[in-house]
């Protein structure tokens, strides 16, 4: 699946688009299960195979927020799903860098090519949205909590 640890993750309804809540302990998970949750909400990712390793990076010469990387790197993701058709399960997000006016993400992501036999897409993701976007670092305890609402 992911390699941080997940310590709270639910789904949430929003008028005409649909979303996610989350808490990690590090800012890689919270990148890691953004990507999860949102394939997650577009398929039963259960049934999704890690058949297929890809490398994703994101370089910009330009310094992004983090909340501005989180998007591109969703939006990436479903950039390769509609381009690729592949549907993906793993992520793992080895590297954040935000410095020196120029942001860069390395991952590897695993899954397989859609086969309709076995695969169901229940909702049609659009894009993730700059609405009620939330990514905060908990000064108490460390964790890493947000949100995300995707357009359908």
């Amino acid at each position: 699946m992911v390699t941080g640890m997940l310590k709270k993750f639910e789904i949430i309804d929003h008028p005409s688009d649909i979303g996610i809540r989350l808490e990690t302990e590090s800012i890689e998970g919270f990148f890691e299960f953004s990507a999860w949750g949102m394939f997650s909400i577009m398929c039963d990712i259960e049934r999704v195979k890690p058949a297929v390793k890809r490398i994703v990076k994101i370089k910009e010469r330009e310094q992004l927020s983090l909340e501005e990387l989180l998007i591109t790197w969703l939006e990436k993701l479903l950039y390769i799903f509609e381009v690729k058709k592949m549907l993906f399960c793993r992520f793992r997000v080895s590297n954040i860098e935000i410095r020196n006016g120029s942001t860069f993400l390395g991952a590897e992501i695993s899954g397989e090519k859609i086969n309709t036999l076995k695969h169901e897409l229940t909702v049609s993701i659009k894009a993730p949205t700059y609405h009620m976007l939330e990514l905060v670092k908990d000064s108490n305890t460390g964790c890493w909590k947000g949100q995300i609402i995707f357009d359908v």
